[in-house]
């Protein structure tokens, strides 16, 4: 279901308890998404990581995100969405959480022009976005553009789904399995792939830019 599906209050936070109904899953593959962040600052050390969300939702993974890597390094954050109440709501929450290096973006990234202007970054994520983009050819041109705006060794983490609906149809595909995503990725030169978990109909994938 839609946002605009929601009313009341608490819409957003319905939303949210909607898709974590539905996809069960969500809540293993959110908690790999932050380990493998956590265990890529830790190695490589450094004094400050930019970071990159696209498709920040209701910012539940973005506050966790930037609270377990908050002991380290000095954070910056970019978040980009397409719903301006999703990018108010998750600044609320990221403001009243303690985090001010802030930038939230409302954006179509279905469009070219998304990453235009973009400082690099250290780290990039994405939680269940990037299957509503149109198809390969568009899932390629997205990580074409991270992997531009990657700073050397940095790293991608691509959580979504990877197994297909019996809705999808068979000509026009929009979720890819796994070994699609490591074709894609190594073909455009990041290297260390992994696929770091898979759960029902999700994974997390994760590549470094050389």
């Amino acid at each position: 279901m839609a946002l605009s599906d929601f009313k009341g209050p608490d819409y957003i936070n319905d939303w949210t308890r909607d898709l974590d109904r539905r996809w069960p899953e969500r809540g293993e593959i959110s908690a790999c998404v932050i380990e493998t962040l956590l265990s890529w600052c830790e190695q490589m050390d450094r004094e400050k990581i930019s970071i990159l969300e696209l498709g920040i939702g209701s910012g539940g993974l973005s506050v966790a995100v930037l609270n377990a890597l908050k002991s380290g390094s000095a954070l910056s954050f970019v978040g980009f969405d397409i719903n301006p109440e999703l990018t108010r709501h998750t600044e609320k929450r990221l403001t009243e959480a303690g985090h001010t290096d802030l930038r939230l973006v409302n954006t179509d990234l279905k469009t070219a022009s998304w990453s235009e202007g973009l400082a690099p970054v250290e780290v990039a994520y994405t939680f269940q976005t990037l299957h509503d983009f149109g198809g390969q050819d568009a899932l390629m041109g997205i990580y074409q553009q991270l992997f531009s705006l990657l700073t050397p060794g940095g790293l991608l983490v691509n959580a979504d789904f990877t197994v297909p609906f019996t809705k999808d149809p068979p000509d026009k595909p929009r979720r890819f399995p796994v070994d699609t995503h490591r074709a894609l990725l190594t073909s455009m030169g990041f290297i260390d792939f992994k696929c770091e978990m898979k759960r029902g109909k999700m994974a997390c994938m994760s590549a470094r830019r050389p």
